[in-house]
């Protein structure tokens, strides 16, 4: 299976398209000092991961992204506001995902 790689210039952007997913959640891993969020997609044989690196590791549990205000913030703590989408920060030990970073 084909593995493609789509860096984001934006966080954002890369929120706005996660939200898209039935199962919205973000991965989380440092490699070389670089802290790396990530989503994969797989489907008719090929895998594409969509990747952002931001200079400082994102504290709170979850990113929460209103539709209504199209606007992105961060919580510790799952909310129940129907206007926002809360996207799970998953803190990832070790892949093998990315077999060199940057890829290139």
């Amino acid at each position: 299976m084909a593995l493609t790689y789509i860096q984001f210039k934006s966080f954002d952007d890369f929120i706005r398209l996660i939200t898209f997913s039935p199962a919205p959640f973000i991965e989380h891993v440092e490699l070389d000092g670089h802290n790396v969020y990530f989503f994969q997609i797989s489907g008719f044989g090929e895998r594409v991961l969509y990747y952002m690196e931001l200079d400082k590791k994102i504290e709170e549990k979850y990113v929460v992204y209103n539709r209504f205000r199209d606007s992105v913030s961060f919580n510790s703590k799952l909310g129940s506001d129907g206007q926002s989408i809360h996207i799970p920060i998953l803190e990832v030990a070790r892949t093998n995902i990315f077999p060199e970073y940057p890829p290139k």
